[in-house]
Protein backbone atom coordinates (compact mmCIF):
# COMPACT_ATOMS: atom_id res chain seq x y z
CA UNK A 1 0.00 0.00 0.00
CA UNK A 2 1.06 3.67 -0.82
CA UNK A 3 2.65 5.52 2.51
CA UNK A 4 0.67 8.57 1.67
CA UNK A 5 -2.74 6.07 1.53
CA UNK A 6 -1.53 4.80 4.68
CA UNK A 7 -0.76 8.13 6.64
CA UNK A 8 -4.60 9.02 5.37
CA UNK A 9 -6.02 6.44 6.27
CA UNK A 10 -4.31 6.58 10.02
CA UNK A 11 -5.30 10.03 10.02
CA UNK A 12 -9.74 9.42 8.94
CA UNK A 13 -9.40 6.17 10.89
CA UNK A 14 -10.07 7.84 14.12
CA UNK A 15 -12.31 10.41 13.58
CA UNK A 16 -14.65 7.90 11.20
CA UNK A 17 -14.84 5.76 14.53
CA UNK A 18 -15.59 8.28 17.15
CA UNK A 19 -18.42 9.20 14.67
CA UNK A 20 -19.86 6.31 14.08
CA UNK A 21 -19.94 5.59 17.44
CA UNK A 22 -21.09 9.04 18.27
CA UNK A 23 -24.19 8.63 15.90
CA UNK A 24 -24.88 4.71 17.17
CA UNK A 25 -25.38 6.87 20.66
CA UNK A 26 -28.11 8.99 19.56
CA UNK A 27 -30.03 6.34 18.58
CA UNK A 28 -30.31 5.08 22.31
CA UNK A 29 -30.27 8.39 24.07
CA UNK A 30 -33.08 9.15 26.23
CA UNK A 31 -35.87 11.41 24.68
CA UNK A 32 -35.21 14.54 25.44
CA UNK A 33 -39.10 15.50 24.79
CA UNK A 34 -41.07 14.62 28.15
CA UNK A 35 -44.12 11.83 26.98
CA UNK A 36 -47.40 13.86 25.72
CA UNK A 37 -49.85 13.59 28.63
CA UNK A 38 -52.98 11.41 28.89
CA UNK A 39 -55.84 12.92 27.40
CA UNK A 40 -58.50 13.75 29.74
CA UNK A 41 -61.69 11.69 29.09
CA UNK A 42 -63.55 14.71 30.49
CA UNK A 43 -66.59 14.65 32.95
CA UNK A 44 -69.62 14.10 30.16
CA UNK A 45 -70.27 11.33 28.01
CA UNK A 46 -70.33 13.37 24.82
CA UNK A 47 -67.02 14.67 23.83
CA UNK A 48 -66.62 18.35 24.59
CA UNK A 49 -65.10 21.25 23.18
CA UNK A 50 -61.92 21.46 24.79
CA UNK A 51 -61.12 25.54 23.94
CA UNK A 52 -61.13 27.27 27.51
CA UNK A 53 -63.87 29.69 27.54
CA UNK A 54 -64.02 32.15 30.95
CA UNK A 55 -66.61 31.02 33.63
CA UNK A 56 -68.37 34.37 32.87
CA UNK A 57 -68.48 34.15 29.16
CA UNK A 58 -69.69 30.49 29.93
CA UNK A 59 -72.65 31.65 32.31
CA UNK A 60 -73.37 34.56 29.60
CA UNK A 61 -74.01 32.02 26.88
CA UNK A 62 -75.87 29.54 28.85
CA UNK A 63 -78.10 32.24 29.81
CA UNK A 64 -78.22 33.49 26.21
CA UNK A 65 -79.17 30.11 24.64
CA UNK A 66 -82.46 29.57 27.48
CA UNK A 67 -83.51 32.99 27.13
CA UNK A 68 -84.18 32.33 22.86
CA UNK A 69 -85.90 29.07 23.45
CA UNK A 70 -89.59 29.57 23.55
CA UNK A 71 -89.73 26.14 25.70
CA UNK A 72 -88.44 27.49 28.69
CA UNK A 73 -88.32 30.56 31.19
CA UNK A 74 -85.29 31.57 32.47
CA UNK A 75 -86.56 33.53 34.74
CA UNK A 76 -87.00 30.26 36.77
CA UNK A 77 -83.45 29.07 36.28
CA UNK A 78 -79.91 29.96 37.78
CA UNK A 79 -77.34 30.07 36.08
CA UNK A 80 -73.26 29.90 37.84
CA UNK A 81 -69.95 28.46 36.31
CA UNK A 82 -67.06 27.46 38.09
CA UNK A 83 -64.18 25.92 36.32
CA UNK A 84 -66.37 25.20 33.32
CA UNK A 85 -69.00 23.18 35.46
CA UNK A 86 -72.57 24.85 34.63
CA UNK A 87 -74.76 24.83 38.03
CA UNK A 88 -78.59 24.96 36.96
CA UNK A 89 -80.82 25.71 39.81
CA UNK A 90 -84.57 26.30 39.64
CA UNK A 91 -87.93 24.59 38.97
CA UNK A 92 -88.98 23.57 35.13
CA UNK A 93 -92.02 22.26 33.74
CA UNK A 94 -91.51 18.52 33.48
CA UNK A 95 -88.08 16.31 32.83
CA UNK A 96 -88.59 16.39 29.40
CA UNK A 97 -87.86 20.33 29.99
CA UNK A 98 -85.46 19.40 32.43
CA UNK A 99 -83.51 17.37 29.91
CA UNK A 100 -83.57 19.87 26.87
CA UNK A 101 -82.54 22.84 29.62
CA UNK A 102 -79.13 20.61 30.46
CA UNK A 103 -78.87 19.94 26.82
CA UNK A 104 -78.86 23.66 26.21
CA UNK A 105 -75.76 24.26 29.01
CA UNK A 106 -73.68 21.09 27.76
CA UNK A 107 -73.74 22.14 23.97
CA UNK A 108 -71.77 26.01 25.25
CA UNK A 109 -68.15 26.32 24.34
CA UNK A 110 -66.17 25.17 26.98
CA UNK A 111 -68.55 23.17 29.29
CA UNK A 112 -66.75 20.12 30.62
CA UNK A 113 -69.71 19.16 33.09
CA UNK A 114 -73.14 20.21 34.14
CA UNK A 115 -74.70 20.11 37.46
CA UNK A 116 -78.22 19.37 37.75
CA UNK A 117 -80.27 21.25 40.28
CA UNK A 118 -83.07 21.35 38.82
CA UNK A 119 -86.53 20.58 40.12
CA UNK A 120 -89.59 19.84 38.48
CA UNK A 121 -93.16 21.41 39.33
CA UNK A 122 -95.65 19.65 40.69
CA UNK A 123 -98.58 21.32 39.45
Amino acid sequence: MNTRLRAKLASTAPAVAAALLFAGSAIHAAPTDPAPAPSSPGRTAEPRDTQASSDRDITTEVRARLASSRAVDPANIRVSTTDGVVRLEGTVRDDAQRASVMDMARRVRGVTAVSDELKARTD
